[in-house]
């Protein structure tokens, strides 16, 4: 971070810019291309010797929701770290409150600083509400040794027809056998498959989004009391355009 204002002003443009690019890609990313979260594991496997071998199919996980929330965040914190930064500069120290959420306190800051806060929050839950969250028809485990969910194997057998006699009457002295040629089905293998996943669960979705929203209404708090002051009455207008309009207007 800059040392001193004209140095934050020349970057922080550029932070905020970088966020809100970055955001949009993520926002993409969860919406429209959310399979980069999802990985499979498809196995075959003979149930009956010589018959055909299927291969195995693999899917592999591009990504997880938090690796891509970490990349994403970074850039975010920096244009909100500049932003904030700016304001707190300028800002006189007579409109300022503490910003309180729950029994934890963030800081004191200046009213202008806690509508920019406000600002860069709606952002924020616009990219949360974007998180994709776990098929809720499978049953997922969380893997902790490696940071995603996973489900138990799925079962499914192959099957392929083939002919067979089947003997409907035995023969007699009086008559021949009575046969019919069937085609029936025979599982000669299985699909075992096994799915894993980076994205989160609706729970978790639903608990990041209501943290967002105190963060709100706790910003949304401390700008009233940052704005419960006394105003300082300009009286500057008036000698803008007289200087303007002199001797013309």
């Amino acid at each position: 971070m800059a040392n001193k204002l004209h140095e934050l002003l020349a970057v922080e443009q550029d932070r905020k810019h970088k966020a809100v690019q970055v955001v949009g890609e993520t926002i993409k990313v969860f919406t429209k291309q959310d399979v980069q979260f999802d990985g499979v594991t498809k196995r075959y496997v003979q149930i009956q010797e010589d018959t055909e071998q299927i291969p195995d199919e693999t899917k592999e996980m591009v990504t997880s929701v938090r690796q891509k929330l970490d990349d994403t965040l970074e850039a975010f914190v920096a244009g909100i770290d500049a932003h904030l930064s700016k304001e707190e500069t300028n800002a006189s120290n007579v409109a300022k409150a503490e910003l309180i959420i729950g029994n934890e306190s963030l800081g004191t800051f200046s009213a202008t600083s806690l509508l920019a806060l406000e600002g860069h929050l709606a952002k924020i839950k616009e990219l949360y509400q974007a998180i994709p969250v776990l098929d809720a028809t499978k049953k997922w485990e969380f893997d902790n040794q490696k940071n995603v969910y996973k489900t138990e194997d799925e079962v499914k057998f192959r099957s392929v027809k083939r002919p067979q006699v089947i003997v409907k009457y035995e023969a007699t002295k009086e008559h021949p056998a009575q046969t019919e040629l069937l085609y029936l089905d025979f599982q000669v293998g299985k699909y075992v498959t096994s799915y894993t996943s980076g994205k989160i669960t609706p729970a978790q979705k639903t608990t990041l989004l209501k943290r967002i929203d105190e963060i709100l209404e706790a910003v949304k708090t401390s700008r009233a009391k940052a704005n419960n002051v006394e105003v300082q009455n300009i009286k500057f207008g008036d000698k803008l355009f007289a200087f303007i309009n002199k001797g013309i207007l």
